[in-house]
């Protein structure tokens, strides 16, 4: 079990400050940002939580720019995914990592081996993006980790109250149906607010968040905002010598977005 709770600790830390959570998604094994190196420069730059993806043999995530990262991670041998992770969690100690489970990730693995692998790696929790498959919350909870279950554009209300029942700190709202996806501000503020209409429980909002436009319009109602798709996007653009320079110019300018003004109240009791 985790010895601290380093997600909690940090929700808690960024509503007192009157901010959102950044969180950034990294694909393991992906040499565009598999060094160490990248994940200091990123939380140093301002990403507060690290969530990381597993490209295991079977698992192929439907947005194309993830798809395209998992398919450069291939050639990284799989007991190296573990390696990194244990490498991440020593060079950045106070700093929540999240691994993000599809359900071909447990269907590779199985529940325990996934379960035994994260725990000994002292990430702290688990991005369910099949909350009712074969990997259940409780399994979760009980190897002393933080489930953070997806919900879907269109979840009705009685699932989505039993979804944040199972999580012990935060929600995953998906603002569209897949990563990647084309959404202005205005879509992103509505479907981030109709997600707090009734919510229980604090949710991180990502799919579909490019920019600091969207990360405002979306922090008026989430406890936190995730952007991977626009980080590779950025990445595979970029030549080389100015991948580290861009990422730190964006990921500064992501995590500016997230603070609140005098203005911005939030508009939702779960949001802080």
């Amino acid at each position: 079990m985790p010895a601290l709770d380093r997600l909690g600790a940090r929700l808690k830390a960024a509503g007192a400050r009157q901010e959102r959570l950044l969180v950034l998604y990294l694909t393991l094994g992906d040499p565009l940002t598999d060094s160490l190196e990248f994940a200091v420069a990123a939380v140093a730059a301002g990403a507060d939580v690290l969530e990381l993806g597993l490209p295991t043999p079977g698992t192929r995530p439907r947005g194309a720019d993830i798809a395209l990262s998992f398919d450069r991670a291939r050639q990284c041998p799989p007991g190296r995914l573990w390696e990194l992770v244990r490498e991440l969690r020593a060079g950045l100690p106070d700093t929540p990592l999240l691994s993000l489970v599809y359900p071909q990730t447990v269907a590779d693995l199985g529940v325990d081996r996934l379960l035994e692998l994260n725990a000994e790696s002292d990430v702290d929790g688990l991005v369910l993006t099949d909350p009712d498959g074969r990997l259940t919350a409780g399994q979760v909870a009980a190897a002393g980790l933080s489930a953070v279950p997806l919900v879907t554009p269109g979840t009705d209300a009685a699932r989505r109250r039993r979804l944040e029942d199972t999580a012990r700190h935060l929600t995953y709202q998906a603002l569209a149906e897949r990563t990647g996806a084309r959404l202005d501000p205005a879509q992103v503020g509505r479907s981030a607010g109709a997600a707090a209409l009734g919510a229980t429980k604090p949710f991180l909002a990502g799919f579909g968040i490019r920019d600091e436009h969207d990360i405002r319009a979306a922090s008026a109602y989430a406890a936190g905002v995730v952007i991977g798709s626009e980080l590779y996007r950025g990445l595979a653009a970029a030549e080389p010598a100015t991948r580290m320079p861009w990422t730190r110019s964006a990921v500064r300018r992501w995590k500016a977005a997230t603070v609140l003004s005098g203005t911005d109240l939030p508009r939702s009791g779960h949001a802080r």
